[in-house]
Order: C-alpha cells, then sequence, then structure tokens
C-alpha cells in the first residue's frame, strides 16, 4: 500500500512538471498526424483505385448487321430466362417460340416488334422485363443512359462495372434492384417493376 501511494505522489509531481506536459503534448501531436496521415493515404489509394477502375467507353451499336437473321453465321445474345418473350441483342422481342438456333428473333414473325415499349410507361418503367430491355435498346435512349451512368453514385456504377455494351446494361438495367424496392420488400410500383430510366419508380402509397 506504501509503495502505491509513493508512486502515486512521484506521478502527481511529475505531472506538475512543464517538460512531462510537453512531452505527453508531443506524443499525443505525433499519434494524431501520423493518423491522419495514414486516412490521407488510404483516401489517395481508394481514388486511385477508383480511377484505375473507370469503366470503358461502352459500345452502342452491335457489330454485326442483321442481314437475313434465318441465316447462322449472326449469333444473337438473349434474355434468355423469358418463359413467353425473349429479346435479343438487335432490339427484337418475340414469343419463345419464335426464337431462332441462333438466338435471335424471327423477324420474318408478324409478331416479332423491334424496340418495342408495350407495357413501359413514361418514366421507363415497364411490367414485362423483356419489353424494358426492347424499349432501353431504342438508339435514342444512349443519351438518358449515359446520363444515368455519369450520375449514378460510385457503389452504384460499380454494379455496371462489367457492363461492356447497350444490350448488356439494358439487361443490367431493366433488372429489378433496391431502386425499385420500398421498405426492402414491397416494389415501389408493383406492376411496372422493370426500370431503364434514370430515376425509380414513383412511390406509391401503402
Amino acid at each position: 500500500m506504501g509503495m502505491v501511494h509513493f508512486m502515486s505522489m512521484v506521478w502527481r509531481r511529475l505531472l506538475r512538471k512543464r517538460w512531462v506536459l510537453g512531452i505527453v503534448f508531443g506524443l499525443s501531436l505525433i499519434y494524431f498526424l501520423t493518423s491522419t496521415f495514414k486516412q490521407e493515404e488510404r483516401t489517395v489509394h481508394d481514388r486511385n483505385l477508383l480511377q484505375v477502375q473507370e469503366h470503358e467507353p461502352i459500345v452502342w451499336k452491335v457489330q454485326f448487321s442483321l442481314g437475313n437473321s434465318s441465316q447462322l453465321s449472326n449469333q444473337c445474345r438473349n434474355s434468355v430466362q423469358g418463359k413467353l418473350f425473349i429479346t435479343d441483342e438487335l432490339g427484337y422481342i418475340c414469343e419463345r417460340k419464335d426464337l431462332l438456333v441462333n438466338g435471335c428473333c424471327n423477324v420474318n414473325v408478324p409478331s416479332t416488334k423491334l424496340y418495342s415499349c408495350d407495357s413501359c410507361l413514361p418514366n421507363g418503367c415497364c411490367s414485362v422485363y423483356e419489353y424494358c430491355v426492347s424499349c432501353c435498346l431504342q438508339p435514342n435512349k444512349q443519351l438518358l443512359l449515359e446520363r444515368f451512368l455519369n450520375r449514378a453514385a460510385i457503389a452504384f456504377q460499380n454494379l455496371f462495372m462489367a457492363v461492356e455494351d447497350h444490350f448488356e446494361l439494358c439487361l443490367a438495367k431493366c433488372r429489378t434492384s433496391s431502386q425499385s424496392v420500398q421498405h426492402e420488400n414491397t416494389y415501389r410500383d408493383p406492376v411496372a417493376k422493370y426500370c431503364y430510366g434514370e430515376y425509380p419508380p414513383e412511390l406509391l402509397p401503402v
């Protein structure tokens, strides 16, 4: 107990001396500057990383001409999962039964439509995913999509980092996301929930 009292007395006397306070202040200042420098270094590193990850320019035009889509020389990517409809990368939407073996819609079938916005509202939200993709592929939607990409927050934009062309962007953009949902599990608009537009669907009363 006497030793504790003695050490406490020595400590109090030391603290009264200005040079001890100076050392404590100096060490605190060094710690603060080191922490600030490390934070700045981390910020610069993150900024450089983002610059490296900046998106390559998107290809806005499919690289082959349609010609006769019944020929197998041209292979189409398409929206794949639709039970009733399929949209190919040229912007054609058709019934699944009218999809050719090369992945393209059969343009000789009357029900096949190009750049169709059926089921889509003026705000760019559609009730059918495949119509959303087809409408989004209209050449005049390029500026709208570019504005969206430029304005999207970095965290959101990272969802589109792997997108290389207009078709892939429309596939990704039309998928339902957190933008289409309110209260985590309820669609903002339960009917028109597939959106290619710049803004999420309007909030509906709950």
